[in-house]
């Protein structure tokens, strides 16, 4: 008897998650793999690619094989290297080893971690042009990944659609815990623009929960198991030591520089205007010098980085000052992680959800914005800071810059009920046509006032486009 795949024991154990993602790679089956295109999704370790893969696999073939190249046995590598100008030898090859009965048409084949083994990617081109299977590649950290001496010779296919495949988002969390009234009712409130009222003390404590824990799938799956903030934190810990490890084994990018980029970011979000400085690495650092390894960290999907956008326009990334950037982490739940030095107990960890230890919430706050601007397909994330060519004083300041209806939309966070528009209206006044009155996400209640849309935090997974 086959052992159960982690798709198939998600099921068993209550702890699999829908993801919004799958009607993408449907779409994928139905068009773009009828034209002998591959799938390669894309995304951190651990954010779920594989079990996605696998129950795409499940759901809509007649039978699939995975191929896992962080296992898979030296014969099986040969394969793609030795046996592709006779695929139906290849095929039964596979076929026998996987104990798998493979149909014309019908039949998925998975290379799970491909970026392990560069011959199977060069592969794909001819399992595509023979067009018998659809192919789904998955990846992590799948063009950055420690650099083969003879790797210029594997030419990567180009006859792919590409997926990326980001943390599990709010609304996902309340399906997966069995909350779907309460997304429904977010979804309906924010068609309708109207205040939450009673139900808002609710959906808070259910976000504050969801902060905490995060979107990794492990994390929320232990927690739908146990019920245990301390095995979450345990499985959160495990994985930002994933990615320590990960740099070590760079030769592309300085593992220094990544280690040091990766262990600031919790202190330089914690700081007023939360941009990067590298002079708290080293007072002789410089972003030319540094600048590969912010890249391999935003290729890696393990930060997403915002750049100052000098003069909004409806194309930000032309007026950029590539100097002066943030860092936000890929997932909310890991920058609580990184945020806390030590193990501590369920009651702490309590505390932090119920908002008991009065932590710098700004800092998660932003961070959650910038992470759910990337599951919305925001593929560059910026802002805008205007500083005194003298004092290099703050004089106007916008979070997020986003562009609606071909304008930019100035998106403001507020983490404190204490809080001044005064650089929304400075940003407003000096561009005029070219901004949208603009968004302030806040820890209340939807309202608007001079045309000023105000979302609770909560709900900007709908509210956001």
């Amino acid at each position: 008897m086959r052992e159960l795949d982690e798709y198939e024991i998600a099921l068993q154990y209550g702890t699999y998650i829908e993801r919004d993602i799958y009607s993408k790679l449907v779409d994928w089956k139905n068009e773009d793999a009828r034209e002998h295109k591959s799938l390669f999704l894309r995304g951190a370790r651990r954010v779920g690619k594989s079990c996605l893969a696998l129950e795409f696999a499940h759901k809509e073939y007649k039978s699939f094989i995975k191929i896992s190249f962080d296992k898979a046995s030296t014969d099986i590598k040969n394969l793609f290297v030795n046996s592709l100008d006779d695929l139906n030898y290849f095929y039964d090859q596979l076929s026998v080893a996987y104990d798998t009965k493979l149909y014309s048409g019908q039949s998925l084949i998975i290379l799970d971690e491909i970026q392990l083994f560069k011959p199977a990617r060069q592969a794909i081109k001819t399992l595509l042009l023979d067009g018998r299977y659809d192919i789904l590649e998955t990846g992590s950290l799948a063009s950055i990944v420690k650099k083969n001496k003879d790797e210029d010779k594997y030419l990567l296919p180009s006859e792919e659609v590409k997926i990326d495949v980001y943390p599990i988002t709010f609304k996902e969390y309340l399906k997966a815990k069995g909350k779907e009234e309460m997304a429904d009712f977010l979804e309906k409130n924010c068609k309708a623009n109207k205040p939450y009222g009673a139900a808002y003390r609710n959906i808070y404590k259910e976000f504050r929960e969801y902060l905490f824990i995060g979107g990794m799938p492990k994390c929320i799956a232990t927690y739908l198991k146990t019920g245990s903030l301390s095995k979450v934190e345990k499985e959160k810990k495990g994985i930002v030591e994933l990615y320590r490890d990960d740099f070590k084994f760079q030769e592309n990018v300085n593992s220094i520089y990544l280690t040091s980029i990766f262990n600031l970011i919790p202190s330089e979000l914690s700081n007023h205007d939360k941009r990067f400085k590298l002079s708290h690495i080293n007072s002789n650092a410089r972003i030319r010098e540094y600048g590969s390894a912010f890249q391999w960290l935003s290729d890696a999907y393990i930060v997403n980085i915002a750049y100052n956008s000098t003069d909004p326009s409806v194309v930000p990334i032309l007026n950029v000052n590539g100097d002066d950037i943030k860092a936000y982490f890929i997932d909310t739940g890991l920058l609580y992680t990184l945020s806390i030095s030590k193990e501590e107990d369920e009651q702490f960890y309590k505390s932090i959800i119920l908002d008991k230890l009065h932590i710098n919430e700004g800092m998660y706050m932003e961070n959650y914005v910038a992470q759910v601007l990337k599951t919305k397909g925001y593929t560059d994330l910026f802002f805008y800071e205007k500083r005194d060519e003298k004092t290099f004083k703050p004089l106007m300041e916008i979070d997020f810059l986003t562009i609606n209806k071909k304008r930019v939309l100035p998106i403001e966070v507020k983490s404190t009920d204490n809080y001044s528009l005064t650089s929304l209206n400075k940003f407003k006044t000096k561009f005029d046509s070219k901004v949208l009155p603009g968004i302030v996400i806040h820890d209340d209640d939807f309202k608007i006032e001079n045309n000023i849309i105000y979302i609770p935090i909560f709900a900007i997974d709908w509210y956001l486009k």
